[in-house]
């Protein structure tokens, strides 16, 4: 624990340090257990798709990917997270003017850890991934598939050392689909270079489509066009052989209609 604060200047500034290292590490900590033991009902997954259910590799690595999507105060059983969003949505860090200008609920820092942390109710079938500006827009060679809003860069979040972007979030194909179509990218801090729309040619049984990638700046979230339309792709890390779409790093993303 921190010793009592003594007089002299350079204690006090030695006390600061020391004070503001030990409650990032208390932070990390409760965010980790937060995403780890807030009720199922309450929060969402990380990402989309039958592969999703949790980071890969784990750490602080997995937890910065966490930590954009919703934010919320270390749930237990005696403080239980509410979601402060109407049911069907899920709320997601936002700046005021840009949640506002989708047509979107904001409900300010409502039971945030960070106050710095404030919330866009966004629909509950929309995959948000971080982003920037730049790139998480329509263009005439996306328009067909991606319909993105960009939440507002808050990157200030929590402390400058992480970095963070904001949320580029991309509704279902079609926006009234009842699921997501969409597949969060899990990796940290990955390369656009893999990410790009392919054909997959189908073998032995398994269906031909079209891999649909889409850099938002930071992440490249993918969406499997098979027949005319769309689903959410299994993504995973592997080490042999990738059945779909490597889009970097070994992040294999495919889809298949029985998984």
């Amino acid at each position: 624990g921190l010793k009592p604060l003594s007089r002299s200047s350079n204690s006090i500034l030695s006390y600061i340090s020391r004070a503001r290292a030990m409650l990032r590490a208390s932070l990390l900590l409760a965010l980790s257990a937060s995403a780890a033991s807030a009720p199922s009902a309450a929060s969402e997954p990380v990402c989309h798709g039958p592969a999703c259910q949790g980071e890969e590799g784990g750490g602080l690595e997995a937890e910065a990917a966490v930590l954009l999507q919703v934010h919320r105060a270390t749930a237990s059983e005696e403080t239980p997270y509410i979601n402060p969003c109407p049911t069907g949505y899920n709320p997601k860090a936002s700046t005021k003017k840009a949640c506002s200008a989708a047509n979107l609920k904001y409900t300010g820092n409502t039971n945030a850890v960070s106050t710095s942390a404030s919330h866009c109710c966004v629909p509950q079938y929309w995959t948000c991934n971080m982003g920037d500006e730049k790139y998480c827009k329509t263009s005439k060679q996306t328009s067909k598939y991606a319909n993105p809003t960009f939440l507002g860069d808050t990157k200030q979040w929590w402390w400058d050392a992480l970095e963070f972007q904001g949320n580029c979030c991309l509704p279902p194909n079609p926006a009234s689909a009842q699921t997501a179509t969409w597949t969060m990218d899990t990796r940290t801090n990955p390369s656009d270079k893999g990410c790009k729309t392919t054909k997959v040619k189908g073998k032995k049984g398994s269906p031909s489509y079209t891999l649909i990638a889409f850099w938002t700046g930071k992440r490249c979230p993918t969406t499997a066009n098979f027949g005319g339309t769309y689903y959410a792709p299994t993504c995973t890390t592997t080490s042999g052989v990738c059945s779909g779409v490597d889009i970097g790093e070994g992040m294999c993303c495919y889809y298949n209609p029985s998984s």
